[in-house]
């Protein structure tokens, strides 16, 4: 029993450790922050390798542990969002309330993956055990390869997709119409920038960005527009290339606008350094959020600025087809 145990804690842990890399795109890589995850890791694993042994043994008050655990990894959600509610007051660029609900919930999942993995390791030993005519030894050893398999595939399916995944990214022109009106690309209105000096480090350091959904579609089309994750976005070059301004310049600020010709998202953005490529790889790097998932859905079978469907220049038409009927308005 000593040995299998400790096995699937080792294994719950290693479940998470694998996670870790995929937590510092969100996350501040802190030492503190580390190994509170890697303690939490510890008491999840730990829970899940005492579960069945508890559960072959009738013992069924540990499901009142378990429950408590839960309970707690659920404030340690709540923890999480209140302190980055809290740093929000210092950012120069917010990360938004969509952005930070997103990171929260995945501080509680990644601690639930510790324990589905470490009650699958020795959950399965002990069916070896019981059904077949296999020596402990390779029991454990088939355990816990079952266990790292897992956590490999509770990898790739919480891995979430990004933005490039969804749409293509662009440079675009900075530039200025009726002297003091941003323009991106083809879209203008952006903001107005009053002062000379701000329209200069805006052609002289800019980076115009333009965001198009992949495939005309109208779904990603509905991603890009939710505003938690256009705020995730330009949070997400922030954290990675800076912001070439100061408090109390409002100016400077990126703000994300929707271009409704073709449903992409325009943004004029002053890194500290620029550099268009890495402004690039930035966008397509920031994680689809899934608070802006699920919009749009009835146009799916429609494409963006074709002829005939949802939207076809002179207003939306939608067409839905019913066993013999069809209604057009």
């Amino acid at each position: 029993m000593d040995r299998v145990f400790f096995v699937a804690v080792i294994i719950g842990i290693t479940s998470r450790i694998i996670m870790l890399n995929l937590d510092q795109k969100q996350y501040p890589t802190q030492p503190n922050v580390l190994l509170s995850q890697l303690i939490l890791a510890f008491v999840a694993s730990s829970l899940g390798a005492l579960l069945v042994p508890a559960l072959i043994n009738r013992s069924y008050t540990s499901i009142t542990f378990l429950s408590l655990a839960a309970e707690q990894f659920r404030q340690v959600r709540a923890n999480r969002r209140n302190t980055l509610q809290n740093l929000e007051e210092v950012q120069l660029v917010k990360r938004g309330a969509a952005f930070i609900e997103e990171i929260a919930r995945t501080y509680e999942v990644r601690n639930y993956m510790c324990i589905v993995t470490s009650f699958l390791t020795i959950g399965l030993y002990y069916v070896i055990l019981a059904e077949t005519k296999i020596s402990e030894g390779m029991s454990l050893v088939i355990s816990s390869i079952c266990g790292l398999v897992l956590a490999f595939i509770l990898k790739k399916l919480l891995t979430r997709k990004s933005i490039g995944d969804i749409a293509d990214v662009m440079p675009a022109e900075i530039s200025f119409v009726d002297e003091s009106i941003l323009k991106v690309g083809d879209l203008k209105g952006i903001t107005n920038i009053g002062l000379k000096s701000d329209r200069e480090v805006y052609i002289n350091r800019g980076v115009g960005i333009q965001i198009i959904p992949k495939n005309k579609d109208y779904a990603n089309a509905g991603i890009l527009f939710d505003s938690g994750q256009r705020q995730a976005i330009v949070y997400n070059i922030y954290s990675r290339l800076g912001l070439y301004g100061d408090y109390g310049e409002p100016s400077f600020v990126p703000l994300p606008r929707r271009n409704k010709e073709d449903e992409s998202i325009m943004i004029a953005y002053l890194p500290v350094d620029k550099n268009v490529e890495k402004v690039m790889e930035a966008v397509k790097s920031c994680p689809i959020l899934s608070s802006s998932k699920g919009k749009n859905l009835s146009l799916k079978n429609y494409k963006i600025g074709k002829k005939g469907s949802a939207w076809d220049g002179n207003g939306y038409r939608f067409k839905w087809i019913y066993p013999s009927y069809s209604y057009t308005w």
